[in-house]
């Protein structure tokens, strides 16, 4: 590290989904932060989860998912942790989605559930990425770009590193380190994912999902620089050394 420049911690999680969190993780989160003191502290998105929301839960059990449980813990984690900067996941972005809903009662539910979520990040002052592909949809900082992450299958990180360059990216819960196969020798880390996998009932007929863990990124950035690490535990880890 060049130490005549200014570097600025930095730490970056994501996917607690709400009242799925694996508090005894987002507890040591929070500690390792008060120690550590990033001056950019990024949620990467999935701070809800929001079952009852998704395209599919129509008819079925999951659309009566309980929100308001959800909804108070999601926030509770965001005033706690105090982030610079959030992502707008996938299932956050599911009542983006329904504030242009057909039905007006359904638009006016979905804007209350809006202003509930941005409620803490307007009081900490953070930065609202929204949940694109596109451009926009990406936070700048140290030479990389900051999201939610848009792909999932096996090689995520490495084709997330050759379509976008150098990111960090949540959205798999799988956590990892991979570079892209061209000349920019861009690299891509997974934050893996801060939910009690138990939990998440959706996955627990897939194979995928063993591979899931609970992680975090941290370091520091200058400029266009950054000088980045990954911590990652077991998925039945119950006690979290932190690196500080």
């Amino acid at each position: 590290m060049n130490i005549t420049r200014k570097w600025d911690p930095v730490l970056a999680f994501g996917c607690s989904h709400g009242h799925l969190a694996n508090k005894t993780f987002t507890d040591a989160i929070l500690v390792f932060a008060e120690r550590f003191k990033p001056k950019h502290r990024i949620h990467l998105g999935d701070a809800f989860d929001f079952t009852a929301f998704r395209s599919g839960a129509k008819g079925t059990k999951d659309e009566a998912e309980p929100v308001d449980c959800d909804l108070s813990q999601g926030r509770e984690l965001l005033k706690r942790f105090r982030p610079t900067v959030f992502c707008i996941g996938n299932h956050e972005d599911r009542a983006y989605n329904l504030v242009k809903h057909h039905n007006e009662m359904v638009r006016l539910a979905a804007q209350s559930v809006i202003d509930d979520i941005e409620e803490p990040l307007k009081h900490c002052k953070a930065r609202i990425i929204p949940y694109t592909v596109h451009g926009c949809g990406w936070y700048e900082l140290g030479g990389f770009k900051w999201g939610h992450g848009h792909l999932f299958a096996e090689n995520y990180l490495r084709d997330t590193a050759e379509t976008w360059g150098n990111t960090v990216v949540a959205h798999a819960h799988r956590p990892g380190i991979a570079r892209a196969r061209t000349s920019e020798d861009a690299v891509c880390y997974g934050v893996g994912t801060a939910c009690d996998i138990q939990k998440m009932g959706y996955a627990k007929g897939r194979r995928a999902t063993l591979a899931w863990s609970p992680g975090m990124v941290f370091g520091h950035v200058s400029g266009d620089k950054a000088s980045l690490s990954l911590a990652q535990w077991s998925r039945e880890e119950t006690e979290f050394k932190m690196p500080l």
